[in-house]
């Protein structure tokens, strides 16, 4: 290849300033660089059957923090989902570990933006486990409230419900995870208490 050899060397060149200014951003920046601090892909990848330390730990490294220890079979923790403020409560049988996992995530103060990611969580749901219809729900801890809730069951013993609470997108909730404008929540119903 008579091209690379008159322009070989400043390729080679090229290439190393590119693998020198990546190393460099995440040596400066390794948080950014790799998503720490967001807790979002270790809540999704934490498996049913995960012991409540194990939970913890991989919570704990994704930049969560325990706010309420395990007791009675539950773990509550603070942390970001999307890089939103949230309150993520893990339920566990037990002899069998997890079985139920939720996220409750606060709202941006803006409705627009709240919305749309409900709608992209909501529309990732429906590539990955097929569509299913949203519907409006009653909202147990607010009378006169509605929100939109979707379920998918991905196989006989999981049920996922996304939900997102109109009333509560408009303002910034506290800590409670029923102020929260959207909740993500997994239930695995084959071990049972």
């Amino acid at each position: 290849m008579p091209g690379f050899k008159a322009h070989g060397p400043r390729i080679l060149l090229v290439l190393l300033f590119v693998l020198a200014a990546c190393f460099l951003s995440s040596a400066f920046f390794p948080r950014e660089a790799a998503g720490a601090g967001d807790s979002a892909e270790a809540f999704m990848s934490a498996t049913f059957g995960l012991s409540s330390a194990r939970t913890q730990k991989r919570m704990e490294k994704s930049g969560a923090v325990a706010s309420d220890f395990v007791r009675e079979g539950r773990l509550t923790m603070k942390g970001t989902f999307e890089f939103r403020s949230a309150v993520f409560v893990f339920g566990f049988h037990a002899k069998n570990g997890l079985n139920h996992k939720a996220v409750y995530i606060a709202s941006s103060g803006n409705a627009e933006e709240d919305r749309a990611l409900y709608d992209a969580l909501r529309e990732a749901y429906n590539v990955r486990f097929g569509k299913t219809n949203e519907r409006p729900a009653t909202n147990a801890r607010t009378k006169n409230r509605i929100m939109l809730q979707s379920n998918w069951k991905p196989d006989k013993y999981t049920i996922i419900a996304l939900s997102c609470n109109t009333g509560a997108t408009n303002r910034f909730p506290g800590d409670s995870p029923g102020a929260r404008p959207i909740h993500l929540i997994y239930n695995f119903t084959k071990w049972t208490k």
